[in-house]
Protein backbone atom coordinates (compact mmCIF):
# COMPACT_ATOMS: atom_id res chain seq x y z
CA UNK A 1 0.00 0.00 0.00
CA UNK A 2 1.54 3.29 -1.10
CA UNK A 3 1.39 6.38 1.06
CA UNK A 4 2.36 9.95 0.22
CA UNK A 5 5.49 11.02 2.11
CA UNK A 6 6.27 14.58 0.93
CA UNK A 7 7.07 16.89 -1.97
CA UNK A 8 10.71 17.59 -2.85
CA UNK A 9 12.01 21.15 -3.13
CA UNK A 10 11.39 21.00 -6.89
CA UNK A 11 7.80 19.80 -6.41
CA UNK A 12 8.22 16.07 -7.04
CA UNK A 13 5.88 13.80 -5.11
CA UNK A 14 7.47 11.02 -3.03
CA UNK A 15 5.55 8.01 -1.72
CA UNK A 16 6.51 4.66 -0.19
CA UNK A 17 5.06 1.19 0.29
CA UNK A 18 4.02 1.10 3.95
CA UNK A 19 4.11 -2.70 4.19
CA UNK A 20 6.60 -4.39 1.85
CA UNK A 21 9.36 -1.84 1.26
CA UNK A 22 12.78 -1.58 2.83
CA UNK A 23 11.77 1.97 3.79
CA UNK A 24 8.81 0.67 5.80
CA UNK A 25 11.00 -1.69 7.82
CA UNK A 26 13.60 1.03 8.45
CA UNK A 27 10.86 3.45 9.57
CA UNK A 28 9.57 0.78 11.98
CA UNK A 29 13.08 0.05 13.31
CA UNK A 30 14.06 3.74 13.62
CA UNK A 31 10.99 5.91 14.34
CA UNK A 32 12.81 9.26 13.87
CA UNK A 33 13.92 8.28 10.36
CA UNK A 34 10.69 9.22 8.56
CA UNK A 35 10.92 12.83 9.76
CA UNK A 36 14.58 13.03 8.76
CA UNK A 37 13.82 11.71 5.26
CA UNK A 38 11.06 14.31 4.85
CA UNK A 39 13.41 17.05 6.08
CA UNK A 40 16.05 16.08 3.51
CA UNK A 41 13.71 15.59 0.56
CA UNK A 42 11.86 18.88 1.17
CA UNK A 43 15.21 20.66 0.92
CA UNK A 44 16.51 19.00 -2.26
CA UNK A 45 15.86 19.24 -5.98
CA UNK A 46 15.63 15.57 -6.96
CA UNK A 47 16.62 14.54 -10.48
CA UNK A 48 16.68 11.08 -12.08
CA UNK A 49 20.49 11.02 -12.27
CA UNK A 50 20.99 10.98 -8.47
CA UNK A 51 18.43 8.71 -6.84
CA UNK A 52 20.76 6.92 -4.38
CA UNK A 53 22.75 9.18 -2.10
CA UNK A 54 23.89 9.97 1.40
CA UNK A 55 23.97 13.37 3.04
CA UNK A 56 25.78 14.71 6.09
CA UNK A 57 23.10 16.45 8.15
CA UNK A 58 25.74 18.44 10.05
CA UNK A 59 24.50 17.13 13.39
CA UNK A 60 24.18 13.78 15.11
CA UNK A 61 20.85 12.35 13.94
CA UNK A 62 20.94 8.89 15.51
CA UNK A 63 23.00 5.75 15.36
CA UNK A 64 24.25 3.66 12.46
CA UNK A 65 23.17 0.00 12.55
CA UNK A 66 26.33 -1.17 10.75
CA UNK A 67 29.58 -1.32 12.72
CA UNK A 68 33.07 -2.65 12.15
CA UNK A 69 33.77 -6.06 13.70
CA UNK A 70 36.77 -8.28 14.39
CA UNK A 71 37.51 -11.83 15.54
CA UNK A 72 36.40 -11.03 19.11
CA UNK A 73 32.79 -10.35 18.09
CA UNK A 74 29.89 -12.72 18.58
CA UNK A 75 28.35 -12.86 15.10
CA UNK A 76 25.20 -14.58 13.82
CA UNK A 77 23.58 -14.47 10.38
CA UNK A 78 19.93 -13.88 9.53
CA UNK A 79 17.52 -12.80 6.82
CA UNK A 80 16.17 -9.29 7.37
CA UNK A 81 12.43 -8.68 7.05
CA UNK A 82 11.38 -7.79 3.46
CA UNK A 83 14.92 -8.53 2.22
CA UNK A 84 15.14 -12.25 1.47
CA UNK A 85 16.68 -11.36 -1.91
CA UNK A 86 19.73 -10.01 -0.07
CA UNK A 87 20.41 -13.36 1.58
CA UNK A 88 21.94 -13.82 5.00
CA UNK A 89 23.62 -10.79 6.55
CA UNK A 90 25.89 -10.64 9.61
CA UNK A 91 24.73 -9.35 13.00
CA UNK A 92 27.01 -8.67 15.93
CA UNK A 93 25.74 -9.38 19.43
CA UNK A 94 28.80 -7.80 21.05
CA UNK A 95 28.83 -4.18 19.80
CA UNK A 96 26.55 -1.18 20.12
CA UNK A 97 25.33 1.12 17.36
CA UNK A 98 27.49 4.22 16.80
CA UNK A 99 26.40 7.89 16.64
CA UNK A 100 26.18 9.18 13.07
CA UNK A 101 25.35 12.38 11.18
CA UNK A 102 24.68 10.81 7.76
CA UNK A 103 21.40 9.73 6.20
CA UNK A 104 21.20 7.49 3.14
CA UNK A 105 18.24 7.58 0.77
CA UNK A 106 17.25 5.42 -2.22
CA UNK A 107 14.50 6.56 -4.58
CA UNK A 108 12.98 4.95 -7.67
CA UNK A 109 11.00 6.60 -10.47
CA UNK A 110 7.32 5.77 -9.98
CA UNK A 111 4.64 6.04 -12.67
CA UNK A 112 1.91 6.74 -10.07
CA UNK A 113 3.88 9.55 -8.41
CA UNK A 114 7.16 11.25 -9.11
CA UNK A 115 9.29 8.95 -6.94
CA UNK A 116 8.97 6.02 -4.60
CA UNK A 117 11.22 5.85 -1.53
CA UNK A 118 12.67 2.33 -1.64
CA UNK A 119 15.00 2.61 1.36
CA UNK A 120 16.54 4.99 3.88
CA UNK A 121 18.79 4.57 6.90
CA UNK A 122 21.06 6.43 9.26
CA UNK A 123 24.64 5.99 8.11
CA UNK A 124 26.71 6.24 4.94
CA UNK A 125 25.94 4.73 1.60
CA UNK A 126 29.09 2.68 1.37
CA UNK A 127 30.16 -0.82 0.68
CA UNK A 128 29.36 -3.40 -1.94
CA UNK A 129 26.22 -5.55 -2.13
CA UNK A 130 25.77 -8.42 0.32
CA UNK A 131 27.64 -11.62 -0.64
CA UNK A 132 24.52 -13.64 -1.52
CA UNK A 133 22.95 -10.99 -3.74
CA UNK A 134 22.99 -11.70 -7.50
CA UNK A 135 25.02 -8.53 -8.13
CA UNK A 136 27.62 -9.22 -5.42
CA UNK A 137 31.17 -8.21 -6.29
CA UNK A 138 34.63 -9.51 -5.42
CA UNK A 139 34.66 -6.91 -2.61
CA UNK A 140 31.41 -8.20 -1.02
CA UNK A 141 32.82 -10.99 1.15
CA UNK A 142 35.90 -9.09 2.40
CA UNK A 143 33.77 -6.00 3.19
CA UNK A 144 30.93 -7.84 4.96
CA UNK A 145 33.37 -10.07 6.84
CA UNK A 146 34.55 -6.93 8.67
CA UNK A 147 31.15 -5.30 9.24
CA UNK A 148 27.84 -6.33 10.75
CA UNK A 149 24.47 -4.99 11.76
CA UNK A 150 24.00 -4.47 15.49
CA UNK A 151 21.81 -7.27 16.85
CA UNK A 152 18.31 -5.98 17.58
CA UNK A 153 18.59 -2.97 15.28
CA UNK A 154 16.74 -4.66 12.40
CA UNK A 155 13.80 -7.03 12.37
CA UNK A 156 14.74 -10.50 11.11
CA UNK A 157 12.64 -13.26 9.58
CA UNK A 158 11.53 -15.69 12.30
CA UNK A 159 13.59 -18.88 12.35
CA UNK A 160 16.26 -17.53 10.02
CA UNK A 161 19.09 -17.02 12.54
CA UNK A 162 22.15 -19.24 11.98
CA UNK A 163 25.56 -19.32 13.67
CA UNK A 164 27.77 -20.34 10.73
CA UNK A 165 28.69 -17.96 7.93
CA UNK A 166 26.73 -19.02 4.83
CA UNK A 167 29.14 -17.52 2.33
Amino acid sequence: MNEFLCFTKNGKSVSYDTVNSHAATHFADTPILRGLVVEVLKGLDIKDDNLEFDLDMGREIGTSDVVEIDDTDVVVYALRKNRKEQGYVPFTKSRAAQPNSFISIALEPDPDSSYKLSSAWIGRWDGPPFPQEPHATTESIPFWSKRAFVWGSQEVEPGSVIDDCPW
